[in-house]
C-alpha cells in the first residue's frame, strides 16, 4: 500500500518557517539529497561539483527576494544540511541539465526529462460550477517518497498548501486568494547553463501574491533560468498558461472552458521563435495532451473531481501513457507519475495520489 504524503504546518517569519521545515522534514529532505547525489553522478556531475554550482545561484537568489533567500538557509539549519544542499533540491532541473549545451543535442536528445500532464476546468464545463485544477507529475517514482505537503501560515502573505519534494520552497500548490498553479517541464534551445532564479521559487513568489494579477507579473519580471510552463487558475473562472524560456514569455487562454498542457510549447508566438527539444525527448507529449483535451471534452458541463480522476488513469501508449508506469527512457532514468494531483481552490482542498500506477488512493488535504 502506498502511503499518503505527509503534511507540515509551517508558520511566522521567513526565518521561523525555514527552521520549522527543516526540522519537521529533515529525514525527508536527507533522502531527496542522497537520491540526487546519485542522479547527479549517473549525470557526470560529482556533489561537490554541484554545490559549486548551487553557490553561482545564490546572489540571485538573494537579489530576488532576501525572504526566500533567508527561508533557505533556515531550512538547512533546520535539517543540518549546507544551504548549498537546499539550493540544488530547488535548481535541481537547473543544474541536473547544466551541462547539456557542452553535450550537444544528439546526447541531449537522449537525456531525461521531467514530464507532466495537467488541466484546468473552469465553471462552463463543471458540474457544480467550480474551477478544477489537476495534474500528473512525472519523474522519478521514488521522489514520491521525500515529497510532502507543506502548509504555509503567514502574516505578511497569504497562507498556501504547497505540494513539494522535501527541501523545495514551491512546486504545486494553491493560496488562500484562490491562485492554483501547476507547472510542466519544458525543453528549448535556450536553456542550460544559464543561471537565473531556478523554477521552484518563482512559483513560490507567484503563491506569494493576493491577486491573479499579481502572480501573472510574477512570471514576466522573474530572471527566468530554464524553461518551464506554468498553469495558473483563479476560482472565479480564469485561467491561463505560460511557456517560458529564459528569453521570453507565451501565453495560452482556455478553450470552451477548458486547458491542457504537457510538455511541448503550442502557442503560435513560441512556435514561431522557439526551438522545442522536449518533443525528441519525451514524443509521448502530443498524444498525452490530445487525449486528455478529448477526454474532458466528451464530459463539458458535467466534469467533476471524478472526472479527473479517470482521465489522468488513462492508459493509451502504455508506459509512456497519461498515467505513466515505471519504465526507463533511452537515457537510462526510470520515469514514472510520482502522483496526481486536483485542486479545488474555492474549497481550498487537495486532493493527492502518490505513485497511482500502483492503485490510486487519494488523500484530501485542506488550507482552512
Amino acid at each position: 500500500m502506498v502511503n499518503p504524503l505527509p503534511c507540515i504546518t509551517i508558520a511566522g517569519t521567513p526565518a521561523q518557517r525555514g527552521q520549522s521545515y527543516g526540522e519537521q522534514a529533515a529525514p525527508l529532505i536527507r533522502r531527496a539529497i542522497a537520491m540526487y547525489r546519485k542522479e547527479f553522478a549517473r549525470k557526470g556531475i560529482e556533489w561537490d561539483e554541484a554545490l559549486q554550482l548551487a553557490r553561482r545561484f545564490m546572489p540571485s537568489i538573494e537579489e530576488y527576494g532576501a525572504d526566500l533567500a533567508t527561508e533557505i538557509s533556515a531550512i538547512a539549519k533546520g535539517a543540518d544540511e549546507s544551504t548549498e544542499a537546499i539550493v540544488v533540491l530547488n535548481a535541481r532541473t537547473e543544474l541536473i541539465f547544466w551541462n547539456e549545451r557542452k553535450r550537444g543535442l544528439p546526447a541531449a536528445v537522449l537525456a531525461d526529462v521531467d514530464e507532466c500532464t495537467s488541466a484546468v476546468a473552469l465553471p462552463e464545463a463543471t458540474l457544480d460550477g467550480r474551477v478544477l485544477h489537476a495534474q500528473n507529475w512525472d519523474w522519478q517514482p521514488e521522489c514520491a517518497d521525500h515529497s510532502l505537503v507543506v502548509r504555509i501560515r503567514s502574516d505578511d502573505m497569504p497562507d498556501s498548501l504547497n505540494f513539494v519534494e522535501a527541501g523545495q520552497l514551491a512546486r504545486h500548490g494553491f493560496n488562500s486568494e484562490g491562485v492554483a498553479i501547476t507547472a510542466m517541464g519544458l525543453h528549448s534551445s535556450g536553456d542550460y547553463g544559464r543561471v537565473g532564479i531556478p523554477n521552484p521559487l518563482i512559483r513560490r513568489q507567484m503563491l506569494a501574491c493576493d491577486s491573479l494579477s499579481r502572480a501573472i507579473g510574477v512570471i514576466y519580471n522573474a530572471a527566468r533560468s530554464f524553461s518551464h510552463h506554468i498553469m495558473v487558475s483563479h476560482p472565479a473562472g480564469e485561467a491561463f498558461g505560460f511557456e517560458t524560456t529564459p528569453d521570453g514569455v507565451y501565453w495560452l487562454e482556455p478553450e470552451d472552458g477548458l486547458m491542457v498542457h504537457s510538455n511541448h510549447f503550442k502557442s503560435t508566438q513560441a512556435l514561431s521563435q522557439v526551438t522545442d527539444i522536449n518533443i525528441a525527448r519525451c514524443p509521448d507529449t502530443l498524444y498525452r495532451d490530445s487525449r486528455v483535451q478529448r477526454l474532458l471534452a466528451k464530459e463539458r458541463g458535467t466534469i467533476t473531481a471524478d472526472t479527473f480522476r479517470s482521465v489522468f488513469a488513462d492508459s493509451f501508449g502504455k508506459p509512456n501513457s497519461v498515467l505513466r508506469h515505471p519504465s526507463a527512457r533511452p537515457g537510462g532514468m526510470v520515469s514514472a507519475t510520482v502522483y496526481t494531483l486536483i485542486m479545488d481552490s474555492a474549497q481550498l482542498k487537495a486532493w493527492v495520489a502518490p505513485k497511482p500506477y500502483e492503485g490510486a488512493s487519494y488523500t484530501e488535504y485542506s488550507l482552512a
